[in-house]
């Protein structure tokens, strides 16, 4: 999530002073206890059947952008907003009445970000130029996670998962010539997303990248830095939103000291890639992270021309410890580690590249081209 910008402001001298805050703040954002439904009190609650033959997105606008980028603004009843936005990237020969699809590369925000980040970050439009494939880059919400919010068990709109996989993804196949090859990849929240939606929906992606990607929701840190629930925290603060409609609560050892109080644990563990690793098999993988260590910053830049140089692999250095410059990529090192463990345990491959770095663009963009040819190899394009 791109929570540097919400640092900024609040920046704690020490982590603990960010717990305090939070402590403070976050329940004047909670609706009374009274108001919650009998679910939020613990005790799984089954997620709603939702029908993917249901689909009331619709397209209400469209905006051409130069020649080769369109965007679309959706309209749909799961997304609690008017209108959502997706920008696509489009290949050569694209019309909306060709005779034949093309394979798609889903680029996924992250938090307090939307569909234009990609564009305005990165050099993604020369990288897709000379390549025979649709890049499409949804907008959710700052603090989305991703996911069909739980809303103290009522379930409901915002429904993100069920936005873009069951209506975004079909109404750009139908209409706009999306085909059925597809990879997706995320930085931060969407580094989470794009993970998630590969173990939710085996054989849906054809591959999946990770950029400092928050892949372990439930991850504790045990010397003083962020845990993944004060990712969660922050990120619904930035939206002004209550932080449990989102998954509901985390239990033990958050926010109680009952080893037997676990909530809602079973929504974060279902919408956790560290938790759903097993699901990951027979995916092509790429894991980036940094070790919160930002000094001499990325070691790369795109350059001056058309194409950009390649990453040095010497940049992947594997740092054994994190560093203490940047608290939300210390955290992310943390949370990757353990899914980079999680997957050799289960021996599942993955391409990982561990390096010195924070959390911000810079670092994204040397791992997004330092990716492009497995996501490219995956799509044939």
């Amino acid at each position: 999530m791109q929570l540097r910008r919400l640092l900024r402001v609040r920046r704690p001298r020490r982590a603990g002073w960010a717990g305090l805050v939070l402590a403070l703040l976050l329940p004047l954002l909670s609706v009374p206890a009274a108001g919650l439904s009998a679910h939020a009190a613990g005790g799984p609650a089954h997620e709603p059947t939702r029908s993917p033959a249901r689909n009331p997105a619709r397209v209400v606008a469209e905006v051409p952008i130069g020649d080769r980028m369109l965007d679309i603004g959706i309209s749909s009843p799961e997304t609690d907003a008017p209108v959502k936005w997706v920008r696509l990237l489009l290949p050569k020969g694209w019309s909306k009445s060709a005779s034949r699809t093309w394979p798609v590369l889903w680029l996924l925000h992250g938090g307090g970000g939307n569909h234009r980040d990609w564009t305005a970050n990165t050099h993604v439009e020369q990288l897709a130029a000379d390549r025979d494939v649709l890049v499409v880059m949804p907008e959710t919400s700052g603090c989305s996670s991703y996911s069909d919010w739980y809303n103290y068990g009522a379930w409901g709109s915002p429904a993100w998962e069920t936005y873009l996989l069951d209506e975004v993804r079909p109404l750009l196949e139908r209409d706009y010539r999306a085909g059925t090859a597809r990879a997706v990849a995320g930085l931060s929240m969407g580094g989470l997303g794009a993970l998630k939606f590969t173990a939710a929906r085996p054989g849906m992606f054809r591959a999946a990248a990770s950029y400092s990607g928050a892949v372990n929701p439930l991850y504790r840190s045990t010397d003083g830095g962020l845990s993944g629930p004060d990712g969660v925290k922050l990120g619904a603060l930035a939206c002004l939103a209550d932080w449990k409609r989102v998954w509901g609560e985390p239990g033990y050892p958050f926010d109680t000291d009952d080893p037997a109080d676990l909530r809602q644990q079973w929504l974060w563990k279902r919408n956790s890639p560290l938790e759903q690793a097993a699901s990951l098999r027979g995916t092509p993988l790429y894991l980036s992270y940094g070790d919160g260590t930002t000094d001499g910053g990325p070691g790369w830049s795109w350059g001056s021309g058309d194409t950009p140089p390649a990453p040095s692999p010497a940049r992947c250095t594997d740092p054994p410890v994190h560093g203490t410059q940047d608290p939300i990529e210390r955290a992310v090192y943390g949370m990757n580690q353990q899914l980079r463990a999680k997957l050799a345990q289960l021996g599942i491959p993955a391409t990982v590249c561990a390096s010195k770095g924070g959390h911000s663009w810079p670092y994204w963009e040397r791992e997004l081209v330092a990716s492009w040819p497995m996501l490219m190899g995956a799509l044939g394009a």
